[in-house]
């Protein structure tokens, strides 16, 4: 049989979906049994474990026929969703946490959307968060993409142009990670408008579709050991942006400056000086992520 007969009988467009996984066993199960209650399934499920002791993540992947389970490599979310890349053979990619539902029409709707967008779109949605607290206690919060002001805080609402993306509902064409891989400095924390800045930098295009979307149940576990990495990551990420994706030294150099201070002074205000403490603290982290990667390069 001829050659090109041959490679054109082979699937197009398969799916990959990817797991981040840590400590979350109950989570997770639900999380895959949403996926195998789908109308559509996934071509391929990856499910990338930080536990420490992997035993009851095991016995959680083993109920579910073909999913693929690796040990991560414990480092944080941005090498564990590069860990990810690596395994994955689909044309597209979806990353979603473990304490993720997909509705039963996710993988259908994604189709749909992967075969009416030109190749190198990234098709960003929404997710409904079920983890409501403060005014959002006991409501369902849909969360949709928001673009970053000055300080790196995604809460621009977007006119024209997405620079952002809903992480739990996007669909990631494989050639972008050709160019680009997440942050591995970004344990938790701005790794998702980080990548979605380094793909407009690239040239992509993200559009947002509405009727893709995900139910988003937060996790309380790991939450505290997470939480010391947040501001850290937006001040790294931010800074990044404006030096390394929109080569503005000026606007670099003013936010090194003036975001750690508008921290430390936000927790000044409150007369919180644990939020000051914190603010120096992630200062000190941000500087060294920075300096790390300012050496790689050079």
């Amino acid at each position: 049989m001829d050659a090109d007969v041959e490679i054109s009988k082979e699937p197009a467009n398969l799916v990959s979906l990817c797991i981040c996984t840590m400590n979350r066993p109950d989570d997770l199960n639900r999380c895959l049994e949403s996926i195998f209650q789908s109308t559509q399934k996934p071509d391929e499920v990856i499910v990338s474990d930080d536990s420490p002791d992997p035993s009851l993540t095991k016995e959680i992947v083993i109920k579910y026929p073909g999913v693929i389970y690796q040990q991560g490599p414990r480092r944080g979310l941005g090498p564990n969703r590069n860990a990810c890349i690596r395994r994955a053979t689909g044309s597209y990619l979806i990353f979603i946490d473990d304490d993720v539902r997909v509705p039963p029409e996710f993988f259908t709707v994604a189709r749909e959307l992967i075969d009416s967008c030109e190749p190198d779109t990234i098709i960003t949605g929404c997710e409904m968060n079920h983890g409501g607290g403060g005014r959002w206690k006991g409501e369902v919060r849909k969360v949709a993409p928001h673009n970053a002001d000055f300080w790196g805080i995604q809460r621009v609402p977007v006119d024209k142009e997405y620079r952002a993306i809903v992480i739990n509902s996007t669909l990631f064409p494989r050639n972008l990670f050709e160019q680009a891989r997440f942050d591995e400095q970004l344990r938790y924390g701005s790794d998702e408008i980080d990548i979605a800045r380094h793909a407009t930098s690239l040239d992509y295009q993200i559009i947002y579709q509405d009727n893709l979307y995900v139910n988003h149940y937060p996790s309380l576990t790991n939450r505290e050991q997470y939480k010391s990495f947040v501001h850290a990551s937006r001040l790294y990420a931010t800074t990044k942006a404006y030096w390394q994706y929109e080569h503005s030294i000026p606007k670099t150099l003013a936010y090194i400056l003036l975001a750690p201070l508008q921290l430390a002074g936000s927790g000044a205000k409150k007369g919180d000086l644990r939020a000051v403490w914190g603010a120096v603290q992630a200062t000190a982290l941000a500087y060294r992520y920075l300096f790390t990667a300012l050496k790689s390069q050079y």
